[in-house]
């Protein structure tokens, strides 16, 4: 050490002879060394291990009890579809897919009144038509059509030529 502040890790600015005495620079030593050695045994402080790993973020038991549902309910059906067709080769032949649904409407009665109410007042129009009386007489129209009839054929018998 060329210097007497060199040893220091923070050599002082404003120094006095009690300051840069050998049994001082000794002491400092001594604590540099001890120091060193600390830091070099020294272990880092900051935990670089991954999360403990918790058992309901990774087995989710809710997620399979509603794919085990989904499963069961699949089986379930096609043990079901397995006996219809079991059915279906065991027994005579019959129609089994009759549909025996009926057309579910709110507005039935409303529309049932009203096919009512227009069925007989058709009903009513028809006899006024059936009672009425006809304002052409349909001989004397039948009498005329013959007799337009025949001046139609008189007319067209004796036909005179364009050159006389």
């Amino acid at each position: 050490m060329n210097s007497s502040l060199d040893y220091l890790a923070y050599p002082i600015i404003v120094s006095n002879h009690r300051q840069s005495s050998s049994f001082r620079k000794t002491l400092d030593f001594g604590h540099y060394i001890s120091h060193k050695n600390r830091i070099q045994i020294v272990k880092p402080a900051v935990d670089t291990k991954p999360p403990m790993a918790q058992t309901h973020h990774i087995l989710k038991l809710s997620k399979l009890q509603g794919e085990q549902r989904r499963i069961d309910k699949i089986e379930y059906e096609n043990k079901q579809l397995c006996q219809k067709i079991a059915d279906a080769h065991r027994g005579p032949a019959q129609v089994d897919c009759w549909n025996e649904y009926f057309s579910k409407s709110l507005n039935r009665e409303t529309r049932n009144r009203e096919l009512v109410r227009i069925t007989v007042e058709n009903q009513g129009i028809l006899k006024r038509l059936g009672d009425r009386k006809p304002y052409y007489d349909r001989r004397s129209s039948e009498i005329d059509w013959q007799n337009s009839r025949r001046y139609i054929r008189n007319t067209t018998r004796y036909l005179l030529s364009q050159d006389e």
